[in-house]
């Protein structure tokens, strides 16, 4: 279970800003006491302008995520940090990047955090909240300044010592093996998952998706065929197949292989035809007739949704967390907002999944599609100021009425976070641009024409 992420220093982020998934208490409810974890959302949804920030905060927590999975066996050892600090003045370069998460780890909460330069690890910490109160797991200050709490045992200097200066000490702990150390960080990696529309991002997400429906079972097959279904795409379902490949592009294939040391070029082409073979097929019903398509023959938005949906089964059976940057790309407006009642819905949500997302879509903030869909505690905004530094706040600072309308109000720039357009400036652009036109041309030897001489 999230809790909130603190970052600073990250690309457009330059001051500290924090996510919270706390639920903010509602009039006449009692806070929460310190020794009790707070009640959580299930949805945050993250709103702005375009390159305000919106991506970055999804991309801050995700690049922290990363460091703790590989920092310790990908970084190379003379290669630095590969952090991201802000760029538009030249303090923030030389100023630490900084990354905390407060999450709910075996039924107590624990915050893990570090602070990074581009050369080393200029702080680590990990504590947990047993009875409301900190306690120490351990601590660095510096590359090489380490302090252990009495709860943690196992081989901690050790670990210490194998522990580079440009890597983590709980991604080393990891990889060591360490019982209690090595679960955390396999929470940390492991229950939050990213989406993005990037191509990068785009075809793990097709796989997964794949790979659930070749290796489930009829129940999970069928599930997977009910989705797509319920979002009333034209398709009546979806399985898996092979296409067929051009016996050109099958040499090419071959061809790669025969250059590439160490391998069999038999074996290698095998593999990858076997892999460029696979594709999903989605049936369509014409006048009674079934009819199959494959993917690549799909719309966009059928396709997104596909890729959204082996990710959201998964992430609802383990109760996880999940980052959806633009949830709103080639999908109609319906289908996000059934993604986000997917989440609220305790039927279908009973382990407490979270979904984190950013949008343009503003019909879910309003009441056309749903009444309250989001309330004033999930919804976020972010906005840069004339630094080009990121904010990140919250509808509920704002205190809206109950019968507000926001969807009204962040249009109307209320909460700020709007693009501030000047269709002044560009009517005189096209301006200029037609005044450029409609002037008589000139030869570099000549000059003009007189009006009298234009053909």
């Amino acid at each position: 279970m999230l809790l909130r992420f603190r970052v600073a220093n990250h690309r457009s982020i330059r001051d500290e800003q924090e996510l919270s998934l706390v639920a903010v208490p509602r009039r006449g409810e009692e806070k929460p006491k310190a020794s009790e974890i707070p009640p959580t959302l299930r949805v945050v949804g993250i709103y702005g302008a375009n390159a305000s920030g919106k991506s970055n905060v999804l991309d801050a927590l995700w690049w922290m995520l990363t460091a703790v999975r590989y920092s310790h066996t990908r970084w190379q050892p003379d290669a630095g940090v590969p952090r991201k600090p802000f760029q538009l003045d030249d303090v923030s370069r030389n100023e630490p990047s900084f990354y905390e998460v407060d999450f709910v780890f075996n039924g107590v909460r624990h915050s893990y955090g570090f602070e990074v330069t581009d050369r080393e690890i200029v702080g680590e910490w990990l504590f947990e909240f047993p009875h409301g109160r900190p306690r120490r797991l351990f601590e660095r200050e510096g590359p090489k300044g380490y302090r252990f709490g009495r709860a943690l045992t196992g081989e901690l200097r050790q670990i210490e010592k194998l522990t580079r200066d440009n890597s983590l000490y709980l991604s080393c702990a990891a990889s060591n093996n360490h019982p209690y150390l090595s679960a955390v960080q396999r929470w940390l990696t492991g229950s939050i998952s990213l989406a993005t529309e990037q191509s990068l991002d785009v075809d793990p997400r097709d796989s997964h998706t794949r790979r659930m429906l070749d290796e489930a079972t009829p129940e999970v097959r069928d599930r997977i065929n009910r989705l797509i279904r319920v979002a009333d795409l034209g398709v009546t379902g979806v399985s898996p197949g092979k296409r067929e490949l051009d016996e050109k592009f099958l040499g090419l294939i071959r061809s790669i292989g025969v250059n590439l040391p160490g391998n069999s070029t038999e074996e290698f082409a095998e593999n990858l035809r076997r892999n460029l073979e696979k594709t999903v097929f989605f049936t369509h019903s014409c006048a009674g007739d079934p009819h199959a398509l494959p993917i690549e023959e799909e719309s966009d938005g059928t396709r997104s949704w596909f890729r959204l949906i082996g990710p959201v089964l998964n992430v609802l059976e383990k109760g996880d967390v999940f980052l959806v940057d633009e949830i709103d790309s080639s999908l109609h407006p319906m289908i996000s907002s059934t993604l986000i009642r997917m989440f609220k819905d305790p039927v279908i949500n009973p382990k407490g999944a979270q979904i984190v997302f950013a949008s343009h879509d503003t019909t879910l903030l309003g009441t056309m599609l749903e009444n309250k869909l989001l309330e004033r505690d999930e919804v976020w905004f972010t906005e840069k100021d004339a630094r080009g530094a990121t904010s990140l706040y919250s509808l509920a600072e704002f205190h809206p009425r109950g019968d507000e309308n926001p969807e009204r109000g962040y249009l109307q720039g209320r909460y700020g976070a709007v693009p501030h357009v000047n269709f002044e400036e560009i009517r005189s652009l096209f301006a200029e641009i037609h005044g450029a036109a409609d002037e008589p041309s000139a030869s570099p030897e000549t000059g003009p024409l007189p009006a009298h001489q234009h053909p």
